[in-house]
């Protein structure tokens, strides 16, 4: 497995001139090449908004979405749903704040505070950040606007949208919480110089303990833009568990050149005794400023106890900019299963998604 670790990370930096990383929605105009990396930044001073005042800024979205589940390991499952994000930005510089509260509808009704947390600036380059952030971990957003298409890359992620997919994941016992990108509360370190940023965080958990009693979780992760628009991050995380622990390696690189977009990513998981790693790759291609056309595909491979799992996953997604707040965007994927667990079986996975999404 170290092996394994070394020789990926190789061909990231190998590859690092091929792969990049658009921010931001995919139903905008097409972007400029960043300059610097924001990991570790203040990006809730210069962030765009609705002013409501001198010192506080609005900005959300509505996501609306219908989903069909064609799925030959378990039962089909066709929905709605419907997601709102409103996120308050406060300035009281050196202090700064962010609250973001949301609602989804569709697969149950919750509502409440997503992430809350407060800033302190000791200068332009360090600040640390305290209260409930998002974890570092990975290529792909939070939210929907973060995405190149309307799904998560990975199965294992969109097992908990689809109820229809949670037994795959109960069956082999793995958490039910994402793998990446879940909210925690902790206190974390940032330094952002614009070309590097490095986080260190300390969390009361990462995937499936509350508890810092007995029980931490810690987090690094570090980045570097070597040259406008090319960008490679690496982050590893670690929680302990009353009698294991789960840790993370996550590394991924990529490039931006206005309309097109590349992207490749790796990661390997040690989940309580269960070996995962995965690997995914994207390209975006923005060909108007109406349309863009995202294709992706993902790799997982699990084995716990005597049980091997693949999964390749492959993605399409179009999407449309009707205006600059508003998108239309219509995904396809297919997943191939192959297991030697009989009571989970071989299969494919097909789904077809069209979601509406409204920005302010």
């Amino acid at each position: 497995m170290k092996l394994t670790l070394c020789l990926v990370s190789s061909l990231l930096l190998l590859g690092g001139s091929l792969f990049a990383q658009v921010p931001g929605m995919m139903t905008m105009q097409p972007a400029s090449v960043p300059q610097g990396t924001d990991l570790g930044a203040n990006n809730t001073v210069n962030a765009a908004g609705i002013a409501l005042g001198n010192r506080v800024k609005l900005r959300g979205f509505v996501d609306f979405a219908y989903s069909h589940l064609d799925n030959e390991l378990d039962t089909d499952d066709d929905r709605f749903t419907t997601a709102a994000d409103v996120d308050f930005l406060l300035d009281f510089s050196p202090i700064t704040a962010e609250v973001h509260l949301y609602g989804t509808t569709g697969i149950g009704n919750n509502f409440g505070i997503e992430q809350a947390f407060g800033r302190y600036a000791f200068n332009r380059d360090f600040n640390i950040t305290f209260g409930r952030q998002v974890t570092n971990l990975g290529y792909e957003g939070d939210e929907p606007t973060d995405l190149h298409a309307v799904s998560n890359a990975y199965l294992f992620d969109i097992a908990t949208k689809h109820p229809a997919n949670v037994s795959l994941g109960g069956a082999l016992g793995l958490p039910t919480a994402h793998f990446r990108k879940n909210y925690v509360d902790g206190v974390r370190a940032n330094f952002n110089n614009g070309r590097f940023g490095l986080s260190l965080g300390l969390h009361d958990k990462y995937w499936v303990k509350d508890d810092l009693n007995d029980n931490i979780a810690l987090d690094i992760a570090a980045s570097l833009m070597i040259v406008p628009g090319l960008e490679a991050r690496l982050g590893y995380a670690h929680e302990e568990l009353d009698s294991n622990e789960i840790t993370q390696f996550n590394t991924w690189i990529g490039y931006s050149a206005n309309d097109l977009t590349l992207a490749l990513e790796y990661d390997n998981f040690d989940l309580a005794g269960t070996d995962l790693w995965d690997i995914m790759i994207l390209a975006n291609y923005q060909f108007t400023n109406l349309f863009g056309l995202t294709f992706r595909y993902a790799h997982e491979d699990l084995e716990i106890g005597a049980t091997n799992l693949d999964s390749n996953r492959f993605t399409l997604a179009f999407l449309f900019a009707v205006t600059s707040n508003f998108g239309v965007n219509v995904e396809y994927s297919h997943t191939k299963v192959d297991t030697n667990n009989v009571t989970i079986g071989d299969g494919d996975i097909n789904e077809f998604y069209v979601e509406g999404l409204l920005t302010f």
